[in-house]
């Protein structure tokens, strides 16, 4: 084999190992319609985050909370995870409920009912929220607006 060759083969192998470890480090969120079938499969915890589009601290979780290695580490290992629109005009079967978008009386605002469900506290919803469920679908832990990576990584395995 040529040197040319040899050095080739080289840096492919060393892409492809740095390939593999950046998709290791990835998040794959699930879709909130496959939690059931995936409880089915294998019993974990469930982390769903309540956002909206329009929401600053939301997109700051998505840059700079999520991305942390020791996060990513924790919830691909031992969690579900799920992204909830509180805005979403889709309708979601939940735990044998179905739930749809809710415009507030007098407004042409609303909020989805499942999000309201899972992310009020104090009679309010703040976004992001972080809810966690066990494979019950029982709230056992719920975050309302933005922590730094580390204190949300403590957050997450207390």
């Amino acid at each position: 084999i040529s040197m040319n060759l040899k050095i080739q083969i080289t840096i492919l192998l060393i892409f492809s190992l740095v390939s593999m470890n950046v998709a290791q480090q990835e998040l794959k969120w699930t879709s909130i319609h496959d939690i059931k079938d995936s409880l089915k499969v294998k019993e974990k915890p469930i982390l769903i985050k309540i956002e909206t589009d329009w929401c600053g601290f939301c997109k700051k979780m998505d840059n700079e909370v999520f991305p942390y290695k020791k996060v990513v580490k924790e919830l691909n290992k031992n969690y579900y995870y799920v992204k909830l629109n509180a805005e979403s005009q889709e309708q979601i079967l939940f735990n044998d409920t179905t739930y749809k978008y809710a415009i507030y009386p007098g407004s042409k605002k609303g909020v989805h009912q499942l999000a309201k469900k899972l992310g009020t506290q104090n009679g309010q919803i703040k976004y992001p929220t972080i809810v966690l469920l066990n494979s019950k679908l029982e709230v056992v832990k719920l975050l309302d607006g933005y922590l730094p990576k580390s204190h949300f990584y403590y957050w997450l395995v207390e």
